[in-house]
């Protein structure tokens, strides 16, 4: 497998390091182009087009359209720090779902090894909602907070 003259990387950044990397490749035996994209976001995760196959792997295919989208629609993310099992946190989801549409939930589980920096801070008030990097609220849900900051978020992608 060799790179084509036309390929290049691309690196579009997300919220909390979530990044794609694009790379076409070019087969000299097969002389079809297959796309690599690799995701990290937390963990190493990878989907591999190639023709009409595809390979998935250590990724929910759910995720990736949500990430995906978000890139197009510029939704919000709203960061919901937690761990298994968090009854407060269930509930909180719950609460959620009628603004689902609205942001995009990205989960961050505090007892992984690479979030250790976010157990020391919130091992103690889980849930914690963080929207766009900056904290929002922690242990329940505040929805006349949520609300007023993503109207205010869509006011400002409105005004461009």
């Amino acid at each position: 497998m060799e790179t084509c003259q036309t390929s290049w990387p691309l690196f579009f950044k997300f919220h909390y390091r979530l990044a794609a990397y694009c790379s076409y490749y070019k087969e000299q035996s097969l002389g079809h182009i297959s796309l690599l994209l690799y995701f990290s976001f937390g963990r190493i995760k990878m989907l591999w087009f190639q023709g009409n196959s595809m390979q998935l792997a250590k990724h929910s295919f759910q995720l990736l359209l949500r990430n995906l989208s978000a890139s197009k629609t510029a939704l919000p993310v709203l960061t919901l720090f937690t761990k298994d099992p968090c009854p407060l946190c269930d509930e909180a989801k719950e609460v959620l779902g009628p603004y689902k549409n609205r942001f995009i939930l990205q989960e961050v589980d505090i007892t992984l090894p690479e979030n250790s920096a976010w157990y020391d801070r919130y091992k103690f008030d889980i849930p914690v909602f963080h929207l766009n990097g900056q904290f929002l609220m922690m242990h329940r849900v505040n929805i006349s907070k949520l609300e007023k900051q993503l109207q205010k978020l869509e006011q400002q992608g409105a005004r461009g």
